[in-house]
């Protein structure tokens, strides 16, 4: 415990303290991300110059720097746990020592009877009285209490001269079973200390889901990019056809039906294109969402470039599932943060227990006290100890079926059973996520290769019917039939390379490692 104590104001500036730190998160507190030096350029000038800016050049990383550097939700977690950090420091402070003091002048008149001359006669005194009194507290992690106290006093207005009084006291009060010990008394700041790094555990957790929420946005950006070449590249083709049937159509060799079979595929090659276009649109909003949260003209207008390109293949994944789930057991945020409620609700028990023991408190006391004609005297006899007075006392207390206690301990012993609970349904959870994960992109794997072969069998295929179309040997419907294929293979290519880059990133935010370095 005193480890903790000592440390207790070295916790507070750690959140802020980590803001200067530009390298990625790695599973420590929470240190910041900064833009590049095009980033900051990208998204400060954008809110400044009303002028057009050009094409941002965004890779994947600089993209995850600029929404982690900008999200409005990272930034509440945050403060909340600068907050937390400042409750956790300041609870410590129900240790620091007490100082008192307090002074009193009190003018008073005050009568007496005397027997003079044969009968009684009222005489009136005016009296003035001065105390000065002050003292420390000293709170102890313990449960007990250091106390020191100086006491001096004095009465004039009397016709005979009065006493001055002094006093020192030393007391110490220790409980023996109720709030007895340091396990009850730093409770409460460890309970805050739990709370402190839940907080840091929720940003970690907010970092790692934002980087999910911008790989999966840019990659669908990358993804509906190259679905937009797709559809061109398909719209080229239809065109193509279209004007090699016309022209057979001129030299009468061709018929009307073929021209009119080309015209509609090209005119449904254009409404494909034009729902690919929208489609690129509202994927760079979502990613320019993430990035660039609020109101800026320049930054939603702002044209995108992607450097970062989708991967034709991919090694096969080594290792088994078991060995994923121990990192995911290890790493995960939620479990790391269930463990952190577990220990605040087995601080819960602590009190309560200790709390529901009967008071019995221990009492020492040493006291000198000393009357003299001057202050002088007075205060050397004080200190001198001449007269001291000693006292040990104990004082016991309990309530009668405590009931209020007894059933106080049941619920924080129940608050740790559902909490531990809690952990093995979240544990359970994750395993079952670990384990869909690690099979997708095993799936994802085979069937971006799938894809890749169904895309080059469809290009040989339409470029053999497109042989014998100018041979005569087949048709203008087969002719687009074979088009169509190659269009579908060629967007089934680009969204199973997507998936697996997505699946890869929903493993890695499964282990709980998504955007950290190992630990």
């Amino acid at each position: 415990m005193a480890l903790i104590r000592s440390d207790r104001y070295a916790l507070a500036p750690m959140l802020r303290a980590s803001a200067s730190s530009s390298a990625p998160f790695s599973g420590g507190l929470v240190p910041h991300v900064v833009l590049a030096a095009a980033l900051l350029t990208g998204a400060a000038g954008a809110q400044d110059s009303p002028q057009a800016e050009g094409p941002l050049e965004l890779s994947l990383e600089a993209a995850i720097e600029a929404a982690l550097e900008n999200d409005l939700g990272l930034k509440i977690e945050e403060v909340a746990a600068e907050v937390a950090s400042f409750t956790f420091a300041g609870s410590w402070g129900r240790f620091d020592p007490v100082f008192r003091a307090a002074a009193s002048y009190t003018n008073s008149e005050v009568q007496q009877f005397v027997f003079a001359g044969g009968g009684f006669q009222t005489i009136t005194f005016d009296i003035e009285n001065k105390s000065l009194s002050s003292g420390i507290d000293y709170p102890l992690t313990t449960g007990g209490t250091l106390s020191a106290s100086v006491d001096y006093s004095r009465t004039d207005g009397f016709n005979a001269p009065l006493p001055v009084s002094s006093a020192l006291a030393l007391a110490f009060n220790q409980p023996l079973l109720r709030g007895r010990g340091e396990n009850y008394a730093t409770s409460q700041q460890r309970e805050n200390e739990l709370r402190y790094r839940r907080a840091v555990e929720r940003i970690r957790q907010s970092r790692q889901t934002l980087h999910r929420q911008v790989s999966d946005a840019y990659w669908e950006l990358v993804a509906a990019q190259e679905q937009l070449r797709v559809a061109n590249e398909t719209l080229a083709l239809g065109r193509e056809q279209l004007e090699q049937n016309r022209r057979r159509l001129a030299a009468g060799v061709g018929t009307e039906v073929e021209v009119l079979q080309a015209d509609t595929n090209v005119a449904q090659r254009i409404e494909q294109q034009l729902q690919r276009q929208v489609a690129v649109r509202n994927a760079e909003d979502r990613l320019k969402g993430l990035m660039f949260p609020g109101k800026s003209v320049q930054s939603w207008e702002r044209e995108l470039r992607l450097s970062s390109a989708l991967p034709e293949d991919e090694p096969e994944p080594t290792g088994d599932w078991s060995a994923s789930v121990a990192v995911a057991l290890s790493r995960r945020s939620e479990l790391r943060q269930q463990v952190l409620e577990i220990e605040a609700a087995e601080q819960g028990v602590i009190r309560a227990a200790s709390e529901r023991r009967p008071a019995l408190d221990f009492a020492l006391s040493a006291r000198s006290a000393a009357q003299s004609a001057t202050e002088g005297d007075s205060i050397d006899s004080v200190f001198g100890w001449e007269l001291p007075a000693t006292t040990v006392s104990l004082s016991f207390s309990t309530p009668i079926g405590n009931r209020t206690a007894l059933n106080t301990e049941l619920s924080a012993r129940a608050a740790v059973r559902s909490a531990r609970l809690t952990y093995d349904r979240l544990e359970s959870q994750i395993v079952e996520e670990v384990r869909v994960a690690e099979r997708n992109v095993r799936y994802q794997l085979q069937a971006v290769r799938a894809a890749a072969a169904s895309r080059e069998l469809a290009r040989r295929q339409l470029a053999a019917e497109q042989a014998r179309y100018r041979e005569g040997l087949s048709t203008n419907f087969q002719v687009l039939e074979f088009q169509q294929q190659l269009a579908e293979s060629l967007y089934s290519h680009t969204l199973a390379r997507s998936n697996l880059v997505k699946a890869q990133t929903a493993l890695s935010f499964a282990e709980g490692v998504l955007g950290e370095s190992a630990p």
